[in-house]
């Protein structure tokens, strides 16, 4: 039986990890998963706004109260469940965070650094309002959450994927980078 291909995506806030992700499964199939979703759902079951700081305390609270790796080993439940030979896996954070991949799909999890100018997420976020109060955040509290923990080891843990894109262009240019690099899993 041929074991499912998982992409990690790992990057900054609003630096186009689901960009690439809907790129890849409009272009060459797949599922995506996210760790926030698993996160959503638990603010949600206690009616608790998903702001990004309740996410952000949420996955600190039930990595320090379990395991540094519950919801990686959550997603990798995920994954399984799945019933697609691609799986991308959004929401990779920090150092460790690709081990129990690495350890399941050896050879067949690739990591994907997709990373942006500070300015050009900032102005995503504002206009895209994905989060409670991303719209009308300033440009130095943007800055002020990349210090939180599950944000600062992004750009370190980063450096170590197979592939990085820098997405500070359009999208014609995002699918031309992304497409090279799924051309060579």
């Amino acid at each position: 039986m041929k074991k499912k291909t998982v992409i990690g995506i790992i990057g900054e806030q609003a630096g186009g990890k689901g960009a690439v992700a809907d790129i890849i499964i409009k272009k060459f199939g797949g599922t995506r998963l996210t760790v926030s979703t698993i996160l959503r759902r638990t603010l949600d079951s206690l009616y608790i706004p998903s702001s990004r700081a309740n996410l952000i305390n949420l996955a600190l609270i039930l990595k320090k109260g379990f395991s540094s790796s519950i919801l990686m080993d959550a997603m990798l439940k995920e994954v399984e469940k799945v019933d697609s030979d691609l799986t991308i896996v959004d929401g990779i954070r920090m150092p460790g965070d690709t081990d129990p991949f690495l350890k399941e799909y050896d050879g067949s999890f690739r990591l994907i650094y997709v990373t942006a100018d500070a300015k050009i997420r900032y102005e995503r976020s504002v206009k895209r309002g994905e989060k409670a109060g991303e719209s009308e955040q300033a440009f130095e509290d943007f800055l002020a959450k990349e210090k939180f923990e599950t944000e600062a080891s992004i750009a370190k843990v980063g450096a170590n994927a197979d592939f990085k894109i820098e997405n500070n262009g359009d999208t014609i240019e995002l699918e031309k980078k992304t497409e090279e690099i799924m051309n060579k899993i």
